[in-house]
Protein backbone atom coordinates (compact mmCIF):
# COMPACT_ATOMS: atom_id res chain seq x y z
CA UNK A 1 0.00 0.00 0.00
CA UNK A 2 3.26 2.27 0.97
CA UNK A 3 4.74 1.57 -2.23
CA UNK A 4 1.38 2.63 -4.45
CA UNK A 5 1.15 5.78 -2.72
CA UNK A 6 4.44 6.54 -3.57
CA UNK A 7 4.47 5.77 -7.28
CA UNK A 8 1.04 8.31 -7.56
CA UNK A 9 3.13 10.90 -5.89
CA UNK A 10 5.96 10.47 -8.26
CA UNK A 11 3.69 9.93 -11.32
CA UNK A 12 1.99 13.71 -10.16
CA UNK A 13 5.23 15.05 -9.18
CA UNK A 14 6.82 13.86 -12.51
CA UNK A 15 3.22 15.45 -14.77
CA UNK A 16 3.79 19.36 -14.94
CA UNK A 17 7.69 18.14 -16.22
CA UNK A 18 6.55 15.98 -19.00
CA UNK A 19 3.87 18.40 -20.12
CA UNK A 20 6.75 21.46 -20.20
CA UNK A 21 8.91 19.02 -22.10
CA UNK A 22 6.02 19.17 -24.87
CA UNK A 23 6.05 22.91 -25.19
CA UNK A 24 8.20 23.69 -27.59
CA UNK A 25 11.82 25.84 -26.35
CA UNK A 26 11.77 29.68 -27.04
CA UNK A 27 14.88 29.80 -28.69
CA UNK A 28 17.52 31.36 -27.75
CA UNK A 29 17.80 34.51 -30.31
CA UNK A 30 14.20 34.84 -29.77
CA UNK A 31 14.69 35.43 -26.37
CA UNK A 32 16.48 38.33 -26.97
CA UNK A 33 13.19 39.85 -28.26
CA UNK A 34 10.63 40.87 -25.40
CA UNK A 35 7.93 41.04 -27.79
CA UNK A 36 6.59 38.09 -29.78
CA UNK A 37 3.87 35.61 -31.07
CA UNK A 38 4.00 32.06 -31.49
CA UNK A 39 1.27 29.90 -32.68
CA UNK A 40 1.02 27.17 -34.94
CA UNK A 41 4.80 25.99 -34.79
CA UNK A 42 5.89 29.90 -36.27
CA UNK A 43 6.99 32.63 -33.77
CA UNK A 44 7.44 36.32 -34.94
CA UNK A 45 9.51 38.47 -32.05
CA UNK A 46 9.88 42.29 -33.10
CA UNK A 47 12.02 44.87 -31.24
CA UNK A 48 11.22 48.52 -32.48
CA UNK A 49 13.73 50.97 -32.69
CA UNK A 50 12.55 54.86 -31.47
CA UNK A 51 14.89 56.81 -30.42
CA UNK A 52 17.52 58.12 -32.46
CA UNK A 53 20.38 57.97 -30.39
CA UNK A 54 19.74 53.81 -30.83
CA UNK A 55 19.09 54.01 -34.30
CA UNK A 56 22.29 55.55 -35.35
CA UNK A 57 23.94 53.14 -33.36
CA UNK A 58 22.29 50.38 -35.50
CA UNK A 59 22.38 52.44 -39.06
CA UNK A 60 24.78 55.00 -38.59
CA UNK A 61 23.94 58.97 -38.08
CA UNK A 62 23.40 59.46 -41.84
CA UNK A 63 20.93 56.70 -41.86
CA UNK A 64 18.99 56.52 -38.87
CA UNK A 65 14.83 56.14 -40.16
CA UNK A 66 13.76 58.11 -36.96
CA UNK A 67 15.50 61.63 -38.27
CA UNK A 68 13.43 60.90 -40.93
CA UNK A 69 10.03 60.21 -38.90
CA UNK A 70 10.14 56.50 -39.62
CA UNK A 71 9.99 53.86 -36.95
CA UNK A 72 12.32 50.83 -38.32
CA UNK A 73 11.14 47.42 -36.39
CA UNK A 74 12.86 44.50 -36.28
CA UNK A 75 11.90 41.46 -37.22
CA UNK A 76 12.76 37.98 -36.64
CA UNK A 77 10.79 34.85 -37.94
CA UNK A 78 11.60 31.21 -37.12
CA UNK A 79 9.64 28.92 -38.89
CA UNK A 80 9.64 25.21 -36.87
CA UNK A 81 7.25 23.64 -38.97
CA UNK A 82 8.25 20.76 -41.41
CA UNK A 83 7.78 22.51 -44.38
CA UNK A 84 8.74 26.33 -45.88
CA UNK A 85 5.82 29.32 -44.74
CA UNK A 86 5.23 31.77 -47.46
CA UNK A 87 4.26 35.49 -45.94
CA UNK A 88 3.11 38.48 -47.57
CA UNK A 89 5.38 41.69 -45.54
CA UNK A 90 4.75 44.17 -47.59
CA UNK A 91 1.05 44.50 -45.90
CA UNK A 92 2.94 44.15 -42.39
CA UNK A 93 1.75 47.30 -40.77
CA UNK A 94 1.98 49.16 -37.26
CA UNK A 95 -1.49 49.63 -35.29
CA UNK A 96 -1.66 52.33 -32.56
CA UNK A 97 -4.55 53.94 -31.16
CA UNK A 98 -6.93 53.41 -34.12
CA UNK A 99 -4.18 54.55 -36.07
CA UNK A 100 -2.24 52.43 -38.78
CA UNK A 101 1.30 53.19 -40.13
CA UNK A 102 2.11 51.35 -43.34
CA UNK A 103 5.80 50.61 -44.62
CA UNK A 104 7.92 52.95 -46.39
CA UNK A 105 10.27 51.68 -49.05
CA UNK A 106 14.28 52.45 -48.47
CA UNK A 107 14.46 54.68 -51.23
CA UNK A 108 11.84 56.93 -49.54
CA UNK A 109 12.99 56.72 -46.42
CA UNK A 110 16.20 57.80 -47.58
CA UNK A 111 14.93 60.43 -50.03
CA UNK A 112 13.16 62.07 -46.42
CA UNK A 113 16.72 61.93 -44.83
CA UNK A 114 18.07 63.47 -47.75
CA UNK A 115 15.61 65.85 -49.64
CA UNK A 116 16.04 66.59 -52.99
CA UNK A 117 16.65 70.63 -53.59
CA UNK A 118 13.95 73.16 -54.17
CA UNK A 119 14.05 74.29 -58.00
CA UNK A 120 15.74 77.70 -58.73
CA UNK A 121 14.21 79.56 -60.82
CA UNK A 122 16.17 81.55 -63.16
CA UNK A 123 16.49 85.57 -61.73
CA UNK A 124 15.20 88.17 -64.28
CA UNK A 125 17.95 90.83 -65.69
CA UNK A 126 17.62 94.29 -66.51
CA UNK A 127 20.69 94.69 -68.93
CA UNK A 128 20.27 93.57 -72.94
CA UNK A 129 19.99 89.36 -73.13
CA UNK A 130 22.49 87.95 -76.02
CA UNK A 131 20.37 85.78 -78.44
CA UNK A 132 21.06 82.06 -77.65
CA UNK A 133 20.88 78.97 -80.03
CA UNK A 134 18.44 76.79 -78.23
CA UNK A 135 16.09 78.11 -75.60
CA UNK A 136 17.21 77.91 -72.42
CA UNK A 137 15.03 76.76 -69.15
CA UNK A 138 15.09 76.89 -65.40
CA UNK A 139 18.37 76.26 -64.02
CA UNK A 140 18.92 73.06 -62.48
CA UNK A 141 20.23 73.30 -58.60
CA UNK A 142 22.98 70.49 -58.57
CA UNK A 143 21.63 67.54 -56.41
CA UNK A 144 24.68 67.73 -53.39
CA UNK A 145 23.05 65.01 -51.28
CA UNK A 146 22.91 62.39 -54.20
CA UNK A 147 25.41 60.48 -52.81
CA UNK A 148 24.57 60.71 -48.83
CA UNK A 149 21.03 59.61 -50.30
CA UNK A 150 21.84 56.80 -52.11
CA UNK A 151 24.35 55.17 -49.82
CA UNK A 152 21.27 55.36 -47.04
CA UNK A 153 19.40 53.64 -49.69
CA UNK A 154 21.33 50.65 -50.09
CA UNK A 155 22.69 51.02 -45.88
CA UNK A 156 18.54 51.00 -45.22
CA UNK A 157 18.26 48.21 -48.32
CA UNK A 158 20.64 45.99 -46.87
CA UNK A 159 18.73 45.58 -43.18
CA UNK A 160 15.57 45.34 -44.50
CA UNK A 161 13.72 42.29 -44.32
CA UNK A 162 12.51 41.34 -47.63
CA UNK A 163 11.67 36.95 -47.17
CA UNK A 164 9.13 35.75 -48.84
CA UNK A 165 9.44 32.62 -48.14
CA UNK A 166 11.20 30.59 -45.30
CA UNK A 167 12.02 27.10 -45.15
CA UNK A 168 11.20 24.60 -43.20
CA UNK A 169 13.24 24.57 -39.81
CA UNK A 170 14.86 28.38 -41.06
CA UNK A 171 15.00 31.75 -39.77
CA UNK A 172 14.63 35.05 -41.62
CA UNK A 173 15.63 38.54 -40.17
CA UNK A 174 15.89 42.09 -40.55
CA UNK A 175 14.28 45.57 -40.20
CA UNK A 176 11.01 46.96 -41.78
CA UNK A 177 10.44 51.10 -41.85
CA UNK A 178 7.03 52.14 -40.60
CA UNK A 179 5.91 55.88 -41.99
CA UNK A 180 4.88 57.91 -38.95
CA UNK A 181 3.60 60.98 -40.81
CA UNK A 182 5.11 63.06 -38.23
CA UNK A 183 2.68 61.31 -35.29
CA UNK A 184 4.21 60.18 -31.94
CA UNK A 185 3.49 57.00 -31.21
CA UNK A 186 2.39 55.06 -27.83
CA UNK A 187 4.22 51.66 -27.75
CA UNK A 188 1.69 50.93 -25.01
CA UNK A 189 -0.54 51.15 -27.29
CA UNK A 190 1.27 49.51 -30.10
CA UNK A 191 1.31 46.40 -32.17
CA UNK A 192 2.72 45.01 -35.33
CA UNK A 193 0.33 43.06 -37.65
CA UNK A 194 1.49 40.74 -40.00
CA UNK A 195 -1.48 38.72 -42.03
CA UNK A 196 -1.23 36.07 -45.04
CA UNK A 197 1.51 33.22 -43.55
CA UNK A 198 0.71 30.09 -45.24
CA UNK A 199 1.73 26.82 -45.21
CA UNK A 200 3.52 25.94 -48.52
CA UNK A 201 3.07 22.45 -48.98
CA UNK A 202 -0.74 21.78 -46.65
CA UNK A 203 -1.73 25.23 -47.87
CA UNK A 204 -2.93 25.81 -44.76
CA UNK A 205 -3.33 29.47 -43.77
CA UNK A 206 -2.13 30.51 -40.61
CA UNK A 207 -3.84 32.85 -38.28
CA UNK A 208 -2.73 36.21 -38.33
CA UNK A 209 0.28 37.55 -36.24
CA UNK A 210 -0.11 40.52 -33.72
CA UNK A 211 3.23 40.99 -31.68
CA UNK A 212 2.47 43.83 -28.94
CA UNK A 213 5.42 46.58 -28.57
CA UNK A 214 4.03 47.32 -25.01
CA UNK A 215 7.23 45.48 -23.84
CA UNK A 216 9.15 48.74 -25.13
CA UNK A 217 7.28 50.76 -23.92
CA UNK A 218 8.95 53.45 -21.09
CA UNK A 219 7.82 53.07 -17.45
Amino acid sequence: MHRCACQVVLCLTLAPVALAAQEPPVSSEAQGFLARDSHQGVTIAARPIPDTPEAEKIFGKNVAPTRGGFLPVELLILNERDEPIALSLERAEVNSDDERFEQADPEAVALALHPLPESVQPKGGTGPRLPVPWPQGPKVPKDKKRAEREEAEAALRSRQLRATRIAAQGRARGFLYFDLRGASIDLRQAVVYIPEVEGVTSGEGLLFFEISLKPYAQP
